[in-house]
């Protein structure tokens, strides 16, 4: 026991935890604040307004899934193999410069298929989406982000950016409510000045530099086609189907419905948040290794396990204490999301080693898998249960995934 109990202190000291503890510190700070906002709007909103929010949010995070293309993750295994921090900036500049392209382009969408939206989900958010059109290019930018930090190990930038964005969010939506009639448009468009702030800030601490740019472009590019474009295609086929429960439940039940789902989700996710942080700390190590360490895998499922249960028992109350009596209809959706957010966080470390390892077609062949999984869960429960049959179609891929003997064989031949 006395041997244990030191192990762990000595790994709370090593780097990676040091990084992963301020991550995940990080990341309570934004559950505080997410919190906080999901308060003031539902509150504020009511189930059909926050229900129309909720649409606009997930829709809108759906579509992006398809303008990234891989290069953002060609970047981060690229900036993770690089020597020297002046070949980083200049990297970081080039993945840059494609990221403005890639969110305008992203912006002209969003326009564009504002005028067809209503009549495909029978909704009546098409002005809203047209309004927001020229703030939304920034969304793409999250993976920018991510994806840099990730692969540069600049971890303290990662753990501030949500922060920053998130702190503004509610600051301006605080000075909104005290001013004027909160709405779906008005809290959505708060959404996209929060993020532009926060981007802006770490973008410009990053210091990118834009020497030699047709060179770099083209390895980023030569990378995406070898690396980045594999996962891409795995990450859109998996994750676009992933997404694609918040639009069905809008298509067969109605927004509202969104609503009471994607607070039950926002609940729930925290719970993998941590086994992102130790992943995401991990994967410039990673690249360098050829094995995970088996103590990650320990202390993750003791995390995930003990989190889960506390949600289970508690989640009614929260709800309760913080969003009030209205929002009730979230309650049956915690276990199935629960086990989600286990199951989920427990294979998080794995997909980060196969990324760092450039293992895109192996990540693009279990994408597919699940994607079969995923349609065939939604498309028969969605229809039936609603919201419920979303969140049990979730947890129930999560949980009997086929792909998942192949995790299990590769983490076996990584722990060796």
């Amino acid at each position: 026991m006395h041997e244990s109990i030191t192990e762990f202190r000595d790994t709370l000291k090593t780097k990676t935890a040091k990084q992963s503890l301020t991550l995940y510190a990080s990341q309570i700070i934004v559950i505080g604040l997410n919190v906080a906002i999901n308060v003031v709007n539902t509150r504020f909103l009511g189930p059909f307004e926050y229900g129309i929010l909720s649409f606009c949010l997930a829709l809108i995070a759906f579509v992006v899934l398809f303008f990234e293309f891989g290069i953002f993750t060609a970047g981060a295994r690229i900036l993770a193999l690089s020597k020297n921090g002046k070949e980083e900036k200049e990297y970081i500049g080039a993945l840059l410069v494609l990221a403005i392209l890639i969110g305008v382009s992203f912006g002209i969408f969003i326009f564009i298929l504002s005028f067809f939206v209503d009549q495909i989900f029978d909704t009546q958010v098409g002005y809203i989406l047209r309004t927001v059109a020229i703030l939304s290019f920034i969304f793409p930018f999250q993976s920018f982000i991510q994806q840099i930090c990730q692969g540069t190990n600049n971890i303290g930038k990662l753990s501030l950016h949500k922060v920053v964005w998130y702190s503004w969010y509610l600051i301006i939506l605080l000075f909104v409510i005290t001013l004027f009639k909160l709405t779906a448009l008005i809290s959505l468009i708060i959404t996209f000045l929060g993020l532009i702030i926060a981007t802006f800030l770490i973008v410009y601490s990053l210091k990118p530099l834009f020497r030699n740019l047709r060179k770099n472009i083209r390895v980023i590019f030569r990378e995406t086609r070898v690396y980045g474009f594999h996962v891409y295609l795995g990450r859109v086929i998996g994750m676009s189907t992933y997404d694609l429960d918040q639009i069905l439940i809008s298509y067969f039940v109605n927004t509202t419905a969104v609503g009471f789902y994607y607070l039950g989700v926002a609940i729930s996710r925290p719970i993998s948040m941590l086994s992102g942080a130790v992943s995401t700390s991990l994967f410039k190590d990673m690249a360098h290794k050829d094995r995970i360490p088996k103590k990650v895998i320990y202390y993750n499922f003791l995390w995930l396990f003990f989190s889960c249960l506390g949600l289970i028992i508690f989640g009614k109350y929260i709800i309760l204490f913080l969003f009030s009596e209205k929002f009730l209809p979230t309650v049956p959706l915690i276990l199935p999301l629960a086990l989600t957010a286990f199951f989920s966080g427990m294979f998080q470390p794995y997909n980060y080693f196969l990324a760092a390892k450039g293992k895109g077609k192996y990540l693009q062949n279990t994408a597919i898998i699940l994607t079969v999984c995923n349609l065939i869960g939604n498309f028969t429960l969605i229809p039936l249960y609603g919201a419920l049959g979303a969140a049990y179609a979730l947890s129930l891929i999560h949980i009997s995934e086929p792909t998942r003997p192949l995790y299990i064989s590769y983490a076996v031949f990584c722990l060796k």
